[in-house]
């Protein structure tokens, strides 16, 4: 937790600082944007929105976090989220009119498994024949977003081209996520049981990070994979399993997004974010589960802060460059650590060394 917080409090309230001065900049009125504020984190349907923007989030977060921690750095998260989600949203939609728990289990199921696999592709080459996984995955981003423009209008297109038939149980009208006891807290039918799947998610990657023998391989092989190998553990089956989990996160992701809130697999020309969006998430979070929670909930706040702030003459970019103000003070102050770090180690080991 000391951890978490001395890796994020500092450069969050550096790079609010900053955007305080750009508003007072511009001309906006203090007043004005503190009670904005409040209102997103006192009215029930703002707060219900901005868990709906966290919980993806959360997902690729967890992903990326999952791969630094094994030695890894998955930039694939986004190609891997949108395999999840399109794979989840063929399943259920292919399924529809069967029974409601399977089409969710199968769907949900179909969606990790996607997110899983296509990370394994960078997995396996990176174990077999040691390319980088940046590389790949990148790659792998673009082929993503490729396939789902040629995979939607052919085999499950909705009204148009850009999208496919609604992720809906027989009736056409209700979301495989959807749920009473929530709806009944929230008020929102768009945040449902993705809310419970993703809490389920922290506590995974909590436990198999933190408390099993399984996760201390993994982080081992990307400690030191020479090390891992000479004490018997099997390195590339670690790496190729590392690249699964991680996928298999931000697959979870997409399958929440498409069966939750969008209720459909969307054609797009671009990418969502999401993924290249929960490095800032990991980073923040110190690659741990309670940090990548925070980290996605700051960002949720702000996707719904700024909106509203443009009642008030604030362009909605300044949510963008306060998340890049973020990643950037997260960065400077691990270097500055680094950097500081070094030079304390090689005074000690001079001063050693003229005794």
């Amino acid at each position: 937790m000391y951890k978490i917080l001395t890796n994020a409090i500092l450069p969050i309230l550096a790079s609010f600082l900053v955007g305080a001065i750009i508003v007072l900049a511009i001309g906006a009125s203090p007043a004005d944007v503190i009670a904005i504020m409040q209102s997103v984190v006192t009215d029930r349907g703002n707060i219900s929105e901005i868990i709906i923007s966290t919980i993806p989030l959360v997902c690729t977060g967890l992903s990326i976090a999952f791969a630094f921690r094994t030695g890894l750095f998955n930039i694939g998260a986004e190609g891997q989220f949108i395999m999840g989600g399109l794979m989840s949203g063929f399943v259920a939609i292919s399924m529809q009119g069967s029974n409601f728990y399977l089409v969710l289990t199968c769907s949900v199921l179909a969606g990790i498994l996607a997110g899983g696999l296509w990370a394994s592709i960078a997995g396996y080459l990176k174990a077999r024949f040691n390319i980088s996984e940046v590389v790949v995955t990148i790659m792998l981003n673009y082929t993503a977003l490729y396939f789902v423009q040629f995979f939607v209008p052919k085999y499950i297109r909705g009204t148009n081209d850009v999208v496919s038939k609604l992720i809906v149980d027989a009736d056409g009208k209700t979301s495989y996520l959807y749920n009473s006891f929530i709806y009944s807290i929230f008020g929102n039918s768009r945040l449902g049981s993705d809310l419970i799947f993703v809490i389920v998610s922290l506590i995974i990657f909590y436990i198999l990070m933190e408390k099993t023998v399984f996760g201390y391989e993994l982080r081992s092989v990307g400690f030191n994979r020479n090390a891992s190998e000479f004490v018997g553990m099997k390195v590339n089956r670690n790496v190729i399993l590392s690249m699964f989990i991680s996928g298999a996160f931000a697959g979870l992701g997409g399958v929440l997004y498409n069966m939750g809130p969008v209720g459909q697999v969307v054609v797009s020309s671009t990418f969502q974010g999401y993924g290249y969006m929960g490095i800032a998430v990991a980073l923040i979070g110190a690659n741990t589960a309670i940090g990548v929670l925070l980290g996605a909930l700051l960002f949720g706040f702000l996707s719904v802060l700024t909106p509203l702030l443009t009642f008030v003459g604030i362009p909605k970019d300044i949510s963008n460059i306060l998340i890049g103000l973020i990643v950037l003070f997260v960065a400077a102050k691990a270097m500055f650590e680094n950097k500081f770090l070094a030079k304390l180690f090689a005074k000690s080991k001079k001063t050693k060394g003229e005794k």
